[in-house]
């Protein structure tokens, strides 16, 4: 086994099904499961994997880490970087952890500060997920063919092979990446499509024109601003932690809406009609695997 106890902290859709998928695949021997609200706990306790229970110990203490070599990290980004220095006191020599955070800059920086230097972070980031949240909504598979963004500080390579290892062994693709360079990155793929889904929710649902618009809503605008129900606090901490990025990435937007209505505004049919056509070739490549 690459490692043999594995505690999560954070029993949601991401935290649950890793358990999950750690148990079918028997990747760890024993799977400690935290998380604050006992309701949580009590539905963790029910979890069960062909007849046997997915966590082998339950607790809402971040010490039942004490006996982990492998602890990750599924709290939302600003709770993560609490819970570093936390846990810090209860972490053997040895022992590595990682997180799942959608930025990385500040979790990388608050673990430098927070933990002791026998023990070793690497920070992650699995590109999967849903819009729906909670353990209930958690499933085996969820990571198959996944990207797993690692990124791994210096003296941390090692423990960094382990844990690209155990990802294989779920069927993500790891993938070392700077810290910044992927926050610059996710700005432009992710949060910028999170923040934009919201605004068009909010502009269309709390309009002028109430619920007259509901007759109106089809599968584009269902389709458009379906991640807008996902987690508010999380996508605070996630806004606020890649301020500067998410900015760049907003700029960049507006700029590219200004072209547009300068073409619809102008009633330019040819830009208008090349800058739908790039869209849907870009796209059209996208789906085909090409880009």
């Amino acid at each position: 086994m690459t490692f043999h106890h594995c505690s999560i902290i954070g029993l949601g859709l991401l935290g649950g099904s890793l358990a999950l998928d750690l148990r079918e695949q028997g990747v760890a021997m024993a799977i400690t499961g935290i998380a604050r609200r006992q309701a949580t706990l009590a539905e963790a306790a029910g979890m069960t994997l062909d007849g046997h229970p997915v966590f082998t110990h339950l607790s809402a203490e971040l010490s039942a880490v004490r006996n982990s070599d492998l602890v990750v990290l599924c709290t939302p980004v600003q709770t993560t970087i609490q819970q570093l220095a936390e846990l810090a006191p209860h972490l053997a020599p040895g022992t590595v952890v990682t997180d799942v955070g959608s930025t990385k800059r500040m979790i990388m920086n608050a673990a430098t500060l927070a933990l002791p230097p026998a023990v070793r972070f690497v920070g992650g980031h699995p590109l999967a997920g849903s819009d729906r949240a909670g353990l209930s909504h958690a499933r085996r598979g969820l990571y198959q063919g996944a990207t797993w963004a690692l990124c791994v500080p210096p003296g941390a390579e090692e423990a960094a092979a382990r844990l690209a290892a155990l990802l294989g062994q779920i069927g993500a693709r790891p993938l070392p990446i700077d810290p910044d360079r992927h926050d610059a990155l996710v700005a432009l793929t992710s949060h910028l499509p999170h923040v934009t889904a919201c605004a068009l929710a909010n502009r269309v649902l709390c309009s002028e024109y109430g619920d007259e618009v509901l007759a109106f809503i089809a599968g584009g605008f269902r389709d458009a601003t379906r991640i807008a129900a996902a987690n508010p606090a999380m996508w605070r901490d996630i806004c606020l932690t890649n301020r500067d990025n998410l900015l760049t990435a907003l700029d960049s937007l507006t700029a590219e809406i200004a072209h547009w209505r300068a073409a619809i505004a102008s009633g330019d049919a040819p830009h208008l009609e090349a800058l739908l056509t790039t869209a849907h070739d870009r796209r059209e490549e996208l789906n085909q695997g090409k880009k």
